[in-house]
């Protein structure tokens, strides 16, 4: 017997076009064969209370070997036979099926304590009120449509590659977001390089630089958008290729400016040399499981565009003067903060020294570097409207 479909199940109960007296069917099928009622029953081996609850729909708690039984007997499929025997049942048990339904969809797809320790799910909410929530966040009408629109394109051409209900919903939520912003504009990936190029001087506008860059990469076809770091999840950023057109979640895990910057030079190396890797996959996550050996590389193309070895190795002498770390950010165009981020990296990385404690004060806060592309911060009522907050953004004249 296949899997059977509850959500079409219910859907099926409720159609009075699905229709058939089982009760009838079964007089007739002991005429043809001959034979009568209690000989029927007791070759099938059913009681005939139980036989006329289940035909009635009375049975609370149909046993499933007389259903088969029953099913083989009338030559009704299986699956048919068990939506007409729950077409009779009585609302308190229908009610049941779909609760069980809706328990199965919560945690089969939502860490739900997690959620509700975010402030996305209320404490109070009771399971129809949690499917509600998700299913009116992310703009679908029903169990069964969000696991058709948004699953299955997800997930249907590989395997999960993880298994983490927060990493999957942080994954959802980037992914209808793109769908509903839908930027029109086409990718070109020689202006990309362009954009590229040009950019590094405006990691030094703590205030509007990043937006800006923003908006120039959304007019030749790549979307960026900011989500809020979800716990346990690991996700630094993201690059999902939808519609032909690739696109950049960044998000604040380690709550550093020159953090954000780097992983969107990490994402765009993954936009330039890895679009058909990631567009056969739909998205690939920057995080601690290097499943395409590609991260690496990223890496190496954000942290020498900004601050290569050698610089590393002219500015380490001079790290506790501030005034000649100030003119060595203005001269290779970048802000402060990211040279001592990167000596940081280098000193840990070639000599095994931790840093990381050292030089806070000259990173200044990433909040007002992210406050203009509306961040996703979980608090919003749908997907929709955070959508349309972004586009806006990004379509302004």
């Amino acid at each position: 017997m296949k899997n059977i479909d509850i959500d079409k199940l219910l859907e099926d109960i409720f159609n009075d076009d699905v229709s058939l007296d089982l009760k009838a069917l079964f007089e007739e099928k002991i005429v043809e064969y001959g034979v009568t009622k209690t000989r029927a029953l007791k070759l099938l081996n059913v009681d005939k209370d139980v036989f006329e609850d289940i035909i009635n729909g009375t049975a609370k708690q149909p046993n499933l070997i007389h259903v088969v039984k029953i099913a083989e007997f009338l030559e009704i499929n299986v699956d048919d036979f068990i939506q007409m025997v729950l077409k009779n049942q009585n609302t308190e048990n229908i009610a049941s099926i779909d609760r069980a339904r809706k328990v199965r969809f919560l945690m089969k797809n939502f860490d739900v304590k997690a959620l509700t320790k975010l402030g996305f799910f209320d404490n109070t909410d009771d399971i129809d009120e949690l499917v509600e929530r998700v299913l009116h966040y992310f703009g679908y009408d029903s169990i069964r449509q969000f696991e058709e629109e948004l699953v299955t394109p997800l997930y249907s051409r590989t395997k999960r590659q993880f298994s983490d209900k927060m990493k999957d919903f942080w994954v959802r939520s980037a992914y209808q977001t793109f769908r509903l912003i839908d930027n029109t504009n086409g990718y070109d990936r020689e202006r990309l390089k362009d954009v590229i190029v040009n950019m590094k001087p405006y990691s030094q506008d703590v205030k509007n630089g990043l937006y800006t860059v923003c908006r120039a990469l959304y007019n030749v076809g790549v979307t960026v958008i900011f989500q809020n770091y979800l716990t346990t999840t690991h996700v630094r950023g993201a690059t999902f290729i939808i519609n032909n057109k690739p696109c950049v979640v960044l998000t604040d895990n380690q709550k550093k400016y020159p953090t954000i910057w780097f992983t969107l030079l990490h994402e765009l190396h993954h936009v330039l040399f890895d679009y058909d890797a990631i567009k056969t996959n739909s998205y690939h996550l920057s995080d601690d499981e290097d499943l395409f050996l590609i991260e690496e590389k990223a890496n190496s193309f954000a942290r020498d565009y900004f601050m290569p070895r050698a610089n590393f190795d002219y500015i380490k002498t001079y790290i506790k003067n501030d005034y000649m770390v100030e003119q060595f950010a203005k001269e290779n165009e970048i802000h402060k903060s990211l040279v001592y981020s990167f000596y940081t990296w280098y000193q840990q990385e070639l000599y095994n020294k931790n840093y990381y404690a050292a030089f806070k004060e000259y990173y200044p806060d990433y909040k007002p570097a992210i406050a203009k592309l509306n961040p996703i911060t979980w608090d919003e009522d749908t997907v929709r409207e955070a959508s349309e907050k972004i586009k806006a953004v990004f379509e302004i004249n």
